[in-house]
């Protein structure tokens, strides 16, 4: 075994600073949010209004900006014991810890459709009954499967992340090789229930307020924001770690430089199946109920531009050229604070990305500015992230000390 540094490289202690920056943050999402209760939103265009759906989207728009995050940590793990990789030992630790924001997101999703399924999934909870498409889909869009199943899909991934994370520390302290291939064993199992609860969460969550359309390659699309998400989230926390004095030589520019080449690979992976895939094939296609998805974001009803179309231009920007050649080097994957910009960059590409999705839906289709209201949800959950996931890594070593692939790790490319 190489040398390890000693025990305070490798056991993380949240600085008074990083909780006052993420307090911080939490307090002022919650005043935000509350001021949304007082004052709530109302649209200029709708002639009768269900509960307060600004409200509801902002909070919405939040949860699918870190679902994707915390899902991504355990597909990152479990692809991990899977392959057998041993890049990936240093930073898997990073990933394991997410497992703790589960409970957190499952809470808000509970709040979002326990209060506000009537307004973010207007347009099938209170779709009247002439509506044949959706009195057709009413086998699977109903409140009730609706809430239950994915409560449950959310309980199920509670479970095999616990038991990831759970497992991975066990072997820090007992030292048994016969940990790693139960921890692969597990996450064979998690990969099916991965391909299955990724694909009916992406349909729900974010397709169905879209109730007319569909998209047979919408799961994907949504997985290429979970592969953007994940990696971005983890150079994060390797750039903030490392100038923090913690890892030392047990995580070096050769471990971040193929965390750079995901992000980049993923990049052209969302371009592709968002624009070649979807987008592309639509628009050649010319079918009415296919097009409706891409006409509302991008044309009035005279054919003339509407402001969503710049949104989806910036959109094609953020989420793919600009990654595309801010990564294309080398170098630039190769250094933490280039690394670490880039992908600050990648994930208000996620952020712009669902709001792309989420609110055409909210006015009709008219034009809806991102705004104060979206900022303090977004605050809110990045408080409750840096606070969660901080403590979490606070319960174990920064690297899993005793795994049998470690070795080969720290030697990676000498």
């Amino acid at each position: 075994m190489a040398s390890l540094p000693d025990n305070t490289k490798l056991q993380f202690q949240m600085s008074s600073k990083l909780r006052n920056i993420a307090l911080g943050l939490l307090i002022i999402g919650i005043i935000l949010t509350i001021l949304q209760i007082v004052f709530p939103w109302h649209s200029n265009h709708a002639a009768q209004e269900h509960g307060n759906p600004r409200l509801f989207f902002s909070l919405h728009l939040a949860f699918l900006v870190y679902l994707p995050i915390t899902i991504g940590a355990l597909f990152f793990v479990m692809l991990h014991h899977l392959s057998g990789a041993a890049w990936s030992v240093t930073i898997r630790r990073l990933a394991e810890a997410h497992v703790w924001f589960l409970p957190i997101l499952l809470i808000a999703l509970i709040i979002i459709l326990g209060f506000g399924i009537g307004d973010v999934f207007h347009h099938w909870v209170h779709a009247p009954e002439t509506d044949e498409l959706i009195q057709h889909k009413s086998g699977w869009l109903n409140t009730k499967f609706f809430i239950v199943r994915n409560i449950i899909i959310f309980i199920v991934w509670m479970i095999f992340g616990w038991y990831l994370w759970k497992l991975s520390v066990k072997q820090d302290k007992e030292g048994k090789f016969e940990y790693t291939p139960k921890l692969a064993k597990i996450s064979a199992g998690f990969a099916v229930v991965f391909a299955i609860t990724i694909s009916t969460t992406s349909w729900d969550l974010s397709m169905s307020v879209e109730p007319h359309w569909f998209s047979t390659i919408w799961a994907v699309y949504i997985f290429s924001g979970v592969l953007l998400s994940i990696f971005a989230v983890l150079a994060i926390w390797a750039f903030f770690l490392k100038k923090a004095g913690y890892y030392e030589n047990t995580l070096t520019e050769d471990h971040i430089h193929d965390i750079g080449k995901y992000l980049w690979g993923s990049s052209i992976f969302w371009a592709y199946i968002g624009i070649a895939s979807q987008f592309l094939l639509i628009w050649y296609g010319h079918i009415p109920e296919e097009t409706t998805f891409f006409h509302t974001r991008l044309y009035n009803d005279d054919l003339s531009h509407n402001p969503w179309a710049i949104v989806s231009l910036l959109l094609v920007i953020i989420r793919f050229i600009l990654p595309f050649f801010l990564l294309i080097k080398r170098e630039y994957k190769r250094n933490f604070g280039w690394l670490a910009a880039v992908s600050g960059l990648i994930l208000f590409g996620q952020i712009w990305d669902m709001y792309w999705i989420l609110y055409p839906t909210l006015d009709h289709g008219h034009f809806v500015m991102f705004s104060w209201q979206e900022i303090g949800t977004l605050l809110l959950f990045t408080g409750l992230y840096i606070l969660t996931v901080g403590y979490a890594l606070t319960k174990s070593k920064l690297i899993p000390v005793n795994d049998p692939r470690l070795e080969e790790c720290l030697h990676m490319h000498h």
